[in-house]
């Protein structure tokens, strides 16, 4: 039977102060043989007495390791829902996620928030920031918050723009069930900046020429900035796919449309590389390991970073923790996320209200 969290704090604290109470008596013991030593004039058995004071140091020092390295968290199942979404669904998540939790985190919750339109933003981050504060409230002495968002790629990113807790990190989970015994996943730790390597990536540039878009050219992530230097201080746009080529007509071929129409004069197109030994692979998919996440929000935003965009847009079709962290990290740099209508085929800019 695994022990939750709260449980396993309490059996620490409990070994800890029992510890430091049988450092305290072995060491009066020590002190007793000297008194005794003292009173009766004989001589002291300083080996008793080493052995004593060596014993209450031991005791006494794991006692106080034991209670100074107490880490407690907090979990958050977050959910912005909307029309097009599956309410069932989301509430299945956040129940799995609170499952997981209760052997990971101290103190948990689950909010439902829906979010139709861009107004809907700033309820959203009432009821986030909240929520954060109430749970880290309840346990002051929670070092990290670990949030799983379940919702819309666009309003993720206006979420990681949120998330700069200067006093506690936020790690980010995803719903990893697919029958392994691990639930969840810490995919993204959001600390001052990511320490994991960026990875290699697929990137398409697209170039616009009059009314059309020109490419797509190969580039690496290192000359993403120079393949566009001429285009400075102009509307460019990054499209995003971690579960398919980066040359996926379904994907590539709405966002030039609507990068067109923006009057974007760049399009970089980003991707995973195919898996080993299947090259012309037309599925992508993240592996369940943190350094796996990590090391692709490093490359996204490494290339971000590199593009001269004035604004930026950013199309994403990838698994709801990476739109939170691209935000994280990209909340001061001018990009924009864009919002997917499935019913038109179309995109269009999803901006926080003002």
């Amino acid at each position: 039977m695994t022990l939750s969290a709260k449980r396993r704090r309490r059996l620490r604290q409990l070994g800890g102060a029992m510890l430091l109470s049988l450092g305290t008596a072995v060491f009066s013991g020590a002190v007793s043989m000297v008194i005794d030593g003292q009173v009766k004039g004989g001589s002291l058995r300083w080996g008793y007495l080493a052995g004593f004071l060596i014993a209450g140091l031991l005791l006494s020092g794991g006692g106080a390791w034991l209670l100074a390295t107490i880490r407690t968290g907090v979990g958050i199942a977050l959910a912005a829902t909307d029309g097009a979404g599956f309410v069932e669904r989301y509430q299945d998540e956040a129940e799995a996620f609170l499952r997981f939790g209760a052997g990971v985190f101290t103190a948990q919750t689950a909010l439902q928030v829906p979010v139709e339109k861009r107004s809907d933003l700033l309820q959203l981050r009432k009821s986030l920031l909240a929520g954060i504060r109430t749970l880290t409230h309840v346990e002051g002495e929670a070092t990290t918050v670990g949030l799983l968002y379940q919702g819309r790629p666009q309003v993720g990113f206006h979420v990681g723009r949120w998330l700069n807790q200067a006093s506690r990190r936020v790690d980010l989970y995803a719903d990893m069930r697919d029958g392994d015994a691990v639930s969840h996943l810490r995919a993204v730790r959001l600390g001052a900046a990511l320490r994991t390597p960026p990875r290699t990536l697929e990137l398409a540039l697209y170039r616009r020429e009059n009314d059309a878009f020109t490419g797509p050219v190969p580039i690496i992530p290192a000359e993403a900035g120079g393949a566009v230097s001429d285009l400075s201080g102009t509307p460019m746009s990054l499209a995003v796919t971690l579960n398919s080529a980066v040359d996926d007509a379904g994907f590539t071929v709405p966002v030039l449309a609507s990068a067109l129409g923006e009057g974007a004069m760049a399009v970089v197109f980003a991707a995973l590389p195919a898996p080993a030994g299947a090259p012309d692979s037309p599925t992508r998919e993240l592996g369940p390991t943190t350094e796996e996440w990590e090391s692709t929000v490093s490359a996204l935003v490494a290339v971000a970073k590199r593009l001269p965009a004035a604004p930026g847009l950013l199309y994403l079709k990838v698994p709801a923790a990476i739109p939170v962290a691209l935000g994280r990290f990209l909340h001061d740099g001018g990009w924009t996320p864009m919002r997917f209508d499935p019913a038109s085929r179309s995109y269009s800019r999803f901006e926080a209200p003002r």
